[in-house]
């Protein structure tokens, strides 16, 4: 209703409002897909038979989620959403079907230039990354007003730059260590 859109022509075009939320979801996502694909196979390319660099690596990753959240802000907040708000449940298959396999390229390039990390563990760290973007784009102005940095929207490249660096540093951290065994009757 808030929408002012006739619910029986939503029902009419796309079956139902999860259908409505995955195609409006669908749209913007792929375009993120395609351009993660395109900047991982140039950064791939550009190492030749090295690894490509854990930063060159990230910036495909996080460059183009944070474009789209500068020129369609809602979006951001719409995706962080979905997420945390319980309906990822939803329409969680089409993030699966969709991410899915360039998910898979990353950490599989990841895991050629972080050898000593375990593709989990890389895969965690993705989706840390996936966080502390999805909170910058969100929030931007209000994190930016009091630094005096331009919000995502004013532009998108000095966040990206620090996000990129502040993840690309993540990712090449050590290994975590495994947690100790608590002793018995310890609450630390």
């Amino acid at each position: 209703s808030l929408a002012h859109a006739n619910l029986g022509s939503v029902n009419y075009h796309f079956g139902n409002k999860d259908a409505l939320l995955q195609e409006v979801l669908m749209r913007r996502i792929k375009r993120i897909v395609d351009e993660r694909n395109r900047m991982l196979q140039i950064a791939v390319e550009a190492a030749g038979d090295s690894p490509p660099t854990v930063r060159s690596l990230m910036d495909a990753f996080i460059s183009p989620g944070v474009h789209i959240a500068s020129i369609h802000p809602h979006f951001a907040k719409l995706l962080a959403r979905v997420q945390f708000e319980g309906m990822f449940q939803r329409v969680g298959e089409i993030f699966k079907q969709t991410f899915h396999e360039s998910l898979s390229q990353f950490v599989k390039q990841l895991s050629r230039a972080l050898p000593k990390l375990e593709p989990e563990e890389i895969q965690l760290r993705l989706m840390f990354s996936v966080g502390s973007f999805t909170f910058v784009a969100m929030n931007s102005k209000t994190i930016c007003v009091g630094m005096k940095l331009p919000s995502v929207e004013q532009d998108p490249g000095v966040l990206t730059s620090r996000i990129v660096a502040f993840c690309t540093a993540g990712m090449e951290a050590p290994p975590a260590r495994k947690p100790r065994a608590r002793r018995k009757g310890s609450h630390q």
